[in-house]
């Protein structure tokens, strides 16, 4: 099954957020009181640090697992209530850019694997030719990630939120 990302409106614009924030987030199901999950999801209710890229780590590796992720809108702009302008910042842009990936790629539907050894963390997913890998190295290799997706529409490599940051 594939898994779902939802944001969950902590500050209370969603309801009059303009037409082109819902675009920005159409990736994301919006959470209602009648969501209901099998499995407890990830939730990630805090804003990655800039100044450290564990924090977007964590991010990334729960964006890649084969659980449902829950993000707080808080966690997505911080306290800031300009939602076009938090939107379009690289940080959330990459991570709306996951929750893209994740909505959309073909490997999601398949089948879901993770390893970890002194080489770093491994997750693939996989189905009909559709492959998307998550490597986490060891830190010592000076690689924060590699995120590889290859399908019918091209391949794709991003080795930074940076890289994440643009218009997929």
């Amino acid at each position: 099954m594939r898994p779902i990302t939802f944001i969950y409106d902590d500050l209370g614009l969603l309801d009059t957020a303009s037409d082109a924030v819902r675009e920005q987030l159409r990736d994301l199901v919006v959470m209602t009181p009648s969501t209901e999950f099998s499995d407890e999801p990830i939730v990630l209710d805090s804003m990655p640090s800039l100044d450290h890229a564990d924090d977007f780590m964590d991010r990334v590796i729960a964006m890649m697992t084969d659980l449902h992720v829950v993000f707080t809108l808080s966690a997505l702009v911080g306290e800031r209530t300009d939602l076009e302008a938090a939107l379009a910042e690289p940080l959330t842009l990459a991570t709306l850019n996951l929750a893209g990936l994740r909505r959309f790629h073909g490997a999601f539907d398949g089948e879901y694997e993770w390893d970890s050894d002194e080489n770093g963390l491994l997750v693939d997913w996989a189905a009909d030719g559709a492959t998307v890998r998550l490597h986490v190295p060891d830190p010592r290799e000076g690689t924060d990630f590699i995120l590889t997706a290859k399908g019918p529409h091209g391949d794709f490599e991003w080795r930074s939120f940076q890289e994440l940051g643009v218009a997929l």
